[in-house]
């Protein structure tokens, strides 16, 4: 199990190093706080993060008032809302720069789902402890 986690680390680290590294050679250092995320990899204090966190912290509350609300009338508007947001936010994601983040963010997913798939399939052929 500790070998999974080791793993994950090391295939998480190397599989966002070198996409930071080019985004900083394609765009140079910039003035923003580049402080970044120990979970994602993702840059904390531009702009367009801390938009995107307003946003999603929007959406969770919908969700929560709606997996809370005791009426079904009440919860469907609500959800109906949240699905709004939503939809709202891929459509701003998608456009001008952030589609390019988007599409790389989506490489890198499948990139660590294939390594993932790969650590399962060597775990399950490992003899059992």
């Amino acid at each position: 199990m500790k070998r999974i986690l080791l793993f994950a680390v090391l295939a998480a680290g190397l599989s966002t190093s070198p996409a930071l590294a080019q985004d900083q050679h394609q765009h140079g250092p910039t003035t923003e706080t580049t402080e970044l995320d120990p979970q994602s990899g993702m840059m904390m204090g531009s702009e367009a993060m801390q938009e995107h966190r307003q946003k999603m912290q929007e959406m969770r509350a919908l969700m929560q008032q709606a997996q809370a609300a005791s009426e079904p009338a009440e919860r469907q508007r609500l959800m109906a809302e949240h699905h709004q947001k939503m939809q709202e936010h891929m459509a701003h994601m998608m456009q001008g720069d952030h589609a390019a983040m988007m599409q790389a963010c989506q490489e890198r997913m499948v990139m660590m789902h294939d390594m993932m798939e790969q650590m399962a399939a060597h775990q399950n052929m490992s003899p059992q402890n």
